[in-house]
């Protein structure tokens, strides 16, 4: 036999034998539990350890059966909530709340003229007329109820030097906003 003629068989076999080798160190690398893909016990139970008993046997664990508890997912009540908004700023108001302007008294122009000055003053004037229904005795700026107006009628009646007072019976059903009735008393801007 010539040497030139084994040397294909016996690489042939080393190469065998090398595959092998890997196959027997990946199997025993894979029994012994030293990959990472195996799951740690069960909180509360011991780790299982394995032994083989033979290097190419394979090695079946069993662990105690898992009981599994479903819990509901946890309920959730959901209260309205309401904001409340600040009260707006005196500026806010001021413009909000409309006022209209009557002349109770012979002085030619008394409610147009206060008018011009309470817009000049930032308030809302809407209307300007006469009051007829009867004498007022005094400069008055009345109030409804109604949000804002009672603290626009009071600053306006502090900044032009007039009574303040809630609607009386004869205007109590007219439109929303201050109604400011002018008599001879009314001298203007302090």
């Amino acid at each position: 036999m010539s040497m030139q003629g084994s040397r294909p068989v016996r690489l042939a076999g080393f190469v065998l034998i090398g595959i092998a080798v890997v196959a027997i160190g990946l199997g025993v690398f894979a029994l012994t539990g030293n990959g990472s893909n195996q799951a740690a016990p069960p909180a509360g139970h011991p780790p299982v350890t394995t032994t083989p008993t033979h290097p190419a046997a394979t090695t079946t664990t069993t662990h105690p059966p898992r009981t599994t508890t479903t819990r509901p997912a946890p309920t959730t009540t959901t209260t309205p909530t309401t904001t409340i908004a600040p009260p707006p700023t005196s500026q806010t108001v001021v413009q909000a709340v409309g006022v209209r302007v009557y002349n109770n008294s012979l002085i030619k122009n008394l409610a147009a003229n206060a008018a011009t000055d309470f817009r000049n003053a930032g308030y809302n004037v809407v209307f300007v007329g006469n009051y007829s229904q009867g004498v007022i005795p005094h400069s008055t700026a009345y109030f409804s109820p109604a949000p804002g107006e009672q603290q626009v009628a009071t600053q306006l009646a502090q900044a032009f030097g007039m009574q303040v007072a809630p609607r009386f019976p004869g205007i109590a059903a007219a439109s929303p906003g201050v109604i400011v009735i002018l008599t001879e008393d009314f001298k203007g801007a302090k």
